[in-house]
């Protein structure tokens, strides 16, 4: 007979062979389960679960060709900007109430046709900056788009994603995509052809940068999308933050009433992860619901990008290459702004002469005098 040691040994040895057991065939059915996909350019991981609906990101794809709509010189409050196909961009800082313009950032070529300034304004040498582009989505009239620019400051490691959406020859930097990200990814162009009748659904954020800069801009923490219903009379507000969540297609919903909508419970935005929910949830709380934008609301020819607010650049018509942007620079630096008022002006004084006239118009003792003023 076995001892008591002995019976306890076993036992001990026993169970943890099943615990080893068990933890391979959990391993093995959650590799089956579940498949991974990183995506090389931006480093965000997309969970696809073969039992679901979500189907595998599709990866941006980054170009050297400045897109069409892109291309050229623009020209804001403070600054202009130029997109040429020649890998160059550069960037003038309107600077002193655009009473000087600095040439900030430039490819080094751009000296052998125009020497930059040396004051106590300008830097030792311009920054050179590298850009690629990656179309996220276009309208089918090719009046308007939304873009990312891959922006390789000199002194980040790796490259930094900002968005921006042209509509009519204008850049903005608040703007919404009608649809989710799996219908525009996978088709790239909008198909909305008719503004009055797609009026109604969901309309996503898909800016977060605060600007076109020389070093890296400020991304936002929190952005707002829209679920539009009623032919646009009905609107609800959704709520996204920060995540550091993997970045899928899934969905996510909330109600009203007996009304149940859909919309993505995840944005990428360029480089940032953005999601409405808490945890794993896929139920949105606290929905807000109004009858209009909160900002004037433009909308493109096609009705599938809205733009909030004034534009942040508007493109020069007149010229789109590097002699007219130098040439641009030099006129406007050739402006003197003229000397401001004196702080203490002199002041004169002031007689009613019409009056001192009256009351010595009865005066014989002035008499002489006046004949002698009008040469009489």
């Amino acid at each position: 007979m076995k001892t008591e040691k002995e019976k306890l040994k076993n036992g001990i040895f026993s169970h943890g062979f099943l615990l080893f057991i068990a933890l391979s065939l959990f391993s093995f059915f959650s590799s089956k389960l579940f498949a991974q996909s990183l995506s090389s350019d931006e480093g965000i991981v997309s969970v696809r679960s073969e039992s679901s609906e979500l189907v595998q990101v599709t990866e941006h794809i980054l170009s050297e060709r400045v897109p069409l709509l892109l291309q050229g010189i623009w020209q804001g409050s403070d600054r202009l900007v130029m997109f040429s196909n020649e890998n160059e961009f550069a960037l003038v800082l309107r600077v002193f109430y655009q009473w000087y313009n600095d040439r900030a950032s430039e490819p080094a070529s751009f000296s052998e046709l125009k020497s930059r300034d040396r004051n106590n304004t300008t830097s030792g040498s311009a920054e050179d900056i590298q850009i690629s582009y990656i179309t996220i989505v276009e309208n089918p009239s090719k009046t308007a788009g939304v873009y990312e620019l891959s922006v390789k400051y000199p002194h980040e490691k790796t490259p930094v994603l900002i968005p921006v959406c042209i509509i009519d020859g204008k850049i903005y930097l608040d703007f919404l995509i009608k649809d989710s990200a799996a219908v525009t990814d996978l088709r790239l162009v909008s198909e909305v052809s008719d503004k009055k009748n797609t009026a109604d659904g969901f309309y996503r954020a898909a800016s977060s940068a605060s600007g076109i800069t020389i070093a890296k801009p400020v991304f936002e923490k929190e952005v707002l999308s829209y679920f539009v219903t009623g032919e646009g009379k009905e609107i609800y507000r959704i709520r996204y933050w920060l995540s550091e969540m993997a970045y899928t297609y899934e969905k996510a919903t909330f109600s009203d009433g007996d009304k149940v909508f859909s919309v993505d419970k995840y944005l990428r935005i360029g480089s940032h992860v953005y999601q409405c929910t808490t945890g794993r949830s896929s139920k949105i709380r606290n929905i807000q619901k109004s009858s209009k934008f909160e900002k004037a609301a433009l909308y493109d020819s096609d009705g599938g990008i809205i733009a909030f607010g004034e534009p942040y650049l508007i493109k020069v018509p007149e010229g789109n290459d590097r002699s007219y942007l130098l040439a641009s620079v030099e006129e406007n630096n050739k402006r003197k702004k003229p000397a401001p008022k004196a702080l203490f002006p002199p002041v004169f004084p002031k007689y009613r002469w019409k009056e001192i006239t009256e009351l010595e118009l009865y005066n014989p003792s002035t008499w002489n005098k006046r004949n002698l003023d009008i040469h009489k």
